[in-house]
């Protein structure tokens, strides 16, 4: 069982992992492309800008404004302007004076001779000194004629005579284009790919003795836990035993009444969950007596309000001794409310009705059936259709019209068949089964209350 468990275990653990390299693989198929195209623009913009520094020292070491009153000195420098543009792969080549006006345009040469001193780029090169570069990309009104190059280097750099400004240089230079190659995502999906692949193959033995080891510890652990479960059961039996022991009048009473509801409970056609927590209520429902003194528990005439006081505390004492075990909880349902009565009448809490919980309801008419048929200190034990006749008298006042018409479907020789089995074979495997049941279903809402933390 637990190979099987560990080997769908690693199945469902393997595929998820396949799953999420695969989406990490396609994610950075198209992110590390783009990582390594950012970085290759960033180092193309440092190199024009150095390139553009070393044709501006060696070509244009003079004013541009001079060249406006010097034809042959402009028309050699736009000549190695040409060759420049050319051999650096350039779109726009633009020689500016100090003062924002366009010497020389490769091609906007209609605006050759116009100043422009709304160029704000231009006036903070002229006044810093320093170099711009950054990326245009030639939609705005001053580069429309630009817009077929697509994305472009922009640069300004300054043109430095005797160490004063002089004027400047705008230049735009392709860049490069940005292509999600199929050989990228191929080689990172692959990468990744293999290397899960390689994973797999060195971890798949460890993942699954890890994995068979766990779920093998976990069905020690139950194991454990349902024997520690029966152990503290026992423990509480002992005390069961020790009050009916005291209480001889009362012998065997737990047990009956552990055959009779359940007999009822399953005429009635109740769920397994419900049947469970009327076994163990039945068998617990008087444990809180063990706290009553013999004075008060084994008087034979009747009681003072006082101790009336002290035989009902019985309910709460029950409820603190099985309280403080989790597994014993499901029995709280008989214990506090076994002595609540249909039309509300009862204690503690004074429910009626379907306020009070079915467990509790078919408990009630079997408890008293069987104190009406045992001996007590206080009166000799009614005969078998004396005590129906009494519980028939209760029938929706005391107690819930169904279960009693249910409970009166027991004949005399049905109930001394089911004392006899009872004294034969006891009910310690009943009682055993639905702790057992309970201690499963702990078990299940807290592997899926782990499952939902994780």
């Amino acid at each position: 069982m637990a190979d099987v468990v560990a080997h769908k275990l690693l199945r469902t653990f393997f595929r998820r992992s396949f799953w999420i390299t695969v989406i990490l693989a396609l994610i950075l198929s198209g992110v590390v492309p783009l990582i390594i195209y950012r970085y290759h623009l960033h180092q193309y913009q440092v190199e024009s800008a150095a390139l553009l520094h070393r044709f501006i020292e060696k070509e244009i070491c003079f004013s541009p404004h001079d060249l406006l009153e010097n034809p042959k000195s402009l028309e050699a420098t736009v000549s190695n302007i040409n060759v420049f543009m050319e051999f650096g792969d350039l779109v726009e080549f633009k020689l500016w004076s100090a003062d924002g006006t366009l010497i020389h345009a490769y091609r906007a040469q209609d605006l050759v001779g116009h100043r422009f001193p709304g160029n704000e780029r231009l006036m903070e090169t002229v006044r810093t000194g320093r170099t711009f570069v950054e990326i245009e990309d030639t939609r705005d009104s001053e580069n429309l004629n630009l817009k077929e190059f697509g994305t472009l280097v922009e640069m300004y750099a300054p043109v430095v005579v005797d160490g004063t400004v002089q004027g400047a240089v705008e230049v735009y230079r392709k860049a490069p284009k940005f292509e999600l190659l199929t050989g990228h995502i191929v080689l990172v999906v692959s990468i990744a790919v293999i290397i899960f692949l390689l994973l797999y193959m060195l971890l798949y033995g460890r993942f699954r003795a890890a994995a068979t080891s766990l779920i093998d510890y976990d069905e020690k652990l139950q194991d454990a836990y349902r024997s520690l479960g029966l152990s503290y059961f026992d423990t509480i039996r002992s005390l069961i035993k020790a009050l009916e022991l005291r209480d001889m009048e009362t012998e065997g009473h737990s047990e009956r009444v552990v055959a009779v509801s359940l007999h009822i409970g399953e005429r009635l056609g109740i769920p397994e969950d419900e049947l469970d927590k009327l076994v163990l209520g039945s068998y617990l429902h008087d444990i809180g007596k063990i706290g009553v003194p013999d004075s008060i528990l084994l008087k034979p005439g009747g009681l003072t309000s006082e101790e009336g006081a002290v035989i009902r505390s019985h309910v709460e004492k029950g409820l603190e001794i099985i309280g403080t075990i989790e597994f014993l909880g499901p029995a709280a349902e008989v214990v506090r409310y076994h002595h609540e009565k249909w039309d509300g009448s009862g204690y503690s809490a004074g429910l009626k009705g379907t306020e009070i919980p079915l467990a509790a309801r078919i408990f009630a008419v079997v408890d008293v059936f069987d104190a009406l048929i045992s001996n007590r200190p206080y009166r000799s034990p009614m005969s078998f259709e004396e005590a129906q006749a009494m519980i028939l008298a209760g029938r929706g006042g005391h107690f819930d019209p169904q279960v009693v018409d249910v409970f009166l479907e027991i004949g005399r020789e049905e109930f001394e068949a089911l004392k006899k089995e009872i004294a034969g074979c006891g009910i310690h495997h009943t009682v055993n089964a639905a702790v057992e049941n309970i201690l499963c279903r702990l078990n299940v809402v807290a592997d899926a209350e782990t499952k939902r933390g994780v």
